[in-house]
C-alpha cells in the first residue's frame, strides 16, 4: 500500500546543478498542470496515458515525477495543501487578532473552489490521501488554536476553550467533505467551509 510516508520519501531527490534551472521550471509547469488536472477529475479514474496526453509528454516523464499514479497524487495534494497552509499562516501572521481568521481561512476557502466532488469521492476513499489530509488539518488546527488564544485573552472573544473550539472546528472538516453530506446539503465543499467559518466566529463572539 503506498503511503503518505513514502509519498514524502519519493519527493527527495538529489540536488540539481545551476544549470538545471530550466528543469526545475518544466517540473514545476508539470504538476501545476496535474494539481489542475486532479482537483478536477480526481485520480482514480485518470490513467497515466490521460495524464501524459494532457500534458503533452511521454509517460517516462510522468514517472520521473513519481514511480505510480496514486504517489504522483500524493505528492501533487502534498503540495497544494502546504501551499494553502502556507499563504494562511502568512496572511495571519501580519493581521491583529480579530482579523487574523479572514487571511488564515481565505486561501482553503477560495481554493475549495477548485474542488470537484470526483476528487472529494477518491480522496476520502484513499487512506494515504485522508491520512495526508488529517496531517495537514492537524497543523492548521494548531494555528486556529492558537488565535482562538489571543482572542480570548484580548476579551474579544468570550471565554472559550481554545482546544475545544479547534477540535470541534476539525471534526466539522471531516464532515462537511463528504460526498453524502455535500449531495444531502446540497452545498458545494466550499459553501460549506464558508458557511462553517462564519458559525466559528459569530459563535466565539460576545452577545
Amino acid at each position: 500500500m503506498v503511503t503518505a510516508r513514502s509519498s514524502a520519501s519519493t519527493r527527495k531527490r538529489a540536488p540539481r546543478a545551476a544549470g538545471d534551472a530550466p528543469l526545475v521550471l518544466r517540473e514545476e509547469e508539470l504538476l501545476d498542470a496535474l494539481e489542475t488536472i486532479f482537483l478536477r477529475d480526481g485520480f482514480r479514474d485518470v490513467t497515466v496515458d490521460q495524464l501524459a496526453r494532457d500534458l503533452r509528454c511521454s509517460k517516462r516523464t510522468v514517472y520521473e515525477l513519481a514511480p505510480s499514479k496514486e504517489e504522483l497524487f500524493l505528492r501533487v495534494f502534498d503540495r497544494y495543501l502546504s501551499r494553502l497552509r502556507e499563504e494562511g499562516n502568512r496572511g495571519a501572521a501580519t493581521a491583529a487578532p480579530i482579523d487574523a481568521f479572514t487571511p488564515y481561512f481565505a486561501p482553503a476557502i477560495d481554493a475549495a473552489r477548485k474542488l470537484s466532488a470526483t476528487l472529494m469521492r477518491d480522496m476520502t476513499a484513499y487512506a494515504p490521501a485522508n491520512e495526508m489530509w488529517e496531517r495537514h488539518q492537524l497543523e492548521r488546527m494548531t494555528g486556529l488554536r492558537k488565535l482562538v488564544e489571543r482572542c480570548v485573552e484580548e476579551k474579544i472573544f468570550r471565554n472559550a476553550n481554545p482546544y475545544l473550539v479547534a477540535e470541534v472546528f476539525a471534526a466539522s472538516l471531516r464532515r462537511i467533505r463528504e460526498p453524502k453530506f455535500l449531495s444531502t446539503s446540497k452545498l458545494s465543499y466550499r459553501e460549506a467551509l464558508s458557511e462553517l467559518y462564519g458559525l466559528l466566529l459569530h459563535g466565539l463572539m460576545h452577545p
